[in-house]
């Protein structure tokens, strides 16, 4: 083949000891030494070593706070009436935290002062883990993370995640896919409390019957549940219910006693 002629001379380039590729200054007066260089490599890097034993002691900081301060934080929008009010309740008692309530400029139903100062007096004197917003919204949602604006919506979901974030495994059984399909089936009934999907007085009845003497989540959100009704609305079956398993987990459900 036809060789092609050369347009520029080979270009030698100088090389030097450090490992940087070198770049001939274009300014004669500005020339550094390879040593100017080395000397700026090393203090960048000591630079970024103090940095990262910075970055080290932030994060420790951080995870020790953590560890002994609030370990949840979460924000609840419902409607007002919602069942979600007083399972804000129950975890911020089971979380050792207090709550904060705003209302949304979108409800548009009035707030039972009352109840929110029951609220508000709930571990008083620690920080706050639980957010309660008044929304005009038709099904509760949660958002746990502040930053990760993810709604989450059911109160049944609500419950599965406290169940993980508490370590309270024992009360989903998540690990015995049996119980936990039985838990399911249990909350879906008890979602439609607050949709009204069907009749109330067939659907109350059909809860009834699948009440169990193993507690679960699914007993936690009939209980909030069953507050939101005037006690002529419930089945004889569901008022004992209310009264007894409130006074068999009082460590856990005790805080419902000042809403009945």
């Amino acid at each position: 083949m036809y060789a092609a002629p050369k347009i520029y001379e080979d270009m030698v380039v100088p090389q030097t000891r450090i490992s940087m590729y070198p770049v001939a200054p274009i300014y004669p007066e500005h020339q550094t030494s390879s040593g100017d260089i080395e000397s700026r490599q090393d203090k960048c890097l000591s630079e970024l070593e103090e940095l990262q034993a910075r970055l080290n002691t932030i994060q420790a900081e951080c995870s020790t706070t953590k560890s002994s301060g609030v370990k949840l934080d979460i924000v609840i929008g419902c409607n007002v009436g919602s069942p979600a009010v007083y399972l804000a309740a129950v975890i911020a008692k089971q979380a050792n935290c207090s709550i904060k309530v705003f209302s949304h400029s979108s409800n548009n139903k009035e707030v039972d002062s009352a109840l929110t100062n029951k609220l508000l007096q709930i571990n008083p004197g620690q920080a706050c883990g639980v957010i309660l917003i008044f929304k005009n919204t038709a099904v509760p949602y949660f958002m746990a993370q502040p930053g990760r604006q993810v709604a989450v919506f059911g109160l049944s979901n609500i419950l599965r995640f406290i169940a993980r974030e508490l370590q309270c495994s024992d009360l989903y059984k998540e690990y015995d896919l049996e119980c936990a399909a039985l838990v399911d089936e249990r909350l879906a009934l008890i979602d439609q409390l607050e949709s009204g999907g069907q009749d109330l007085g067939q659907l109350l009845n059909k809860i009834a019957l699948q009440i169990e003497t193993g507690f679960s989540i699914a007993d936690i959100a009939l209980c909030c549940s069953l507050l939101c009704f005037q006690s002529n609305q419930l089945p004889n079956t569901l008022k004992s219910y209310l009264a007894d398993i409130i006074a068999t987990k009082p460590d856990l459900l005790g805080i419902l006693k000042c809403f009945q």
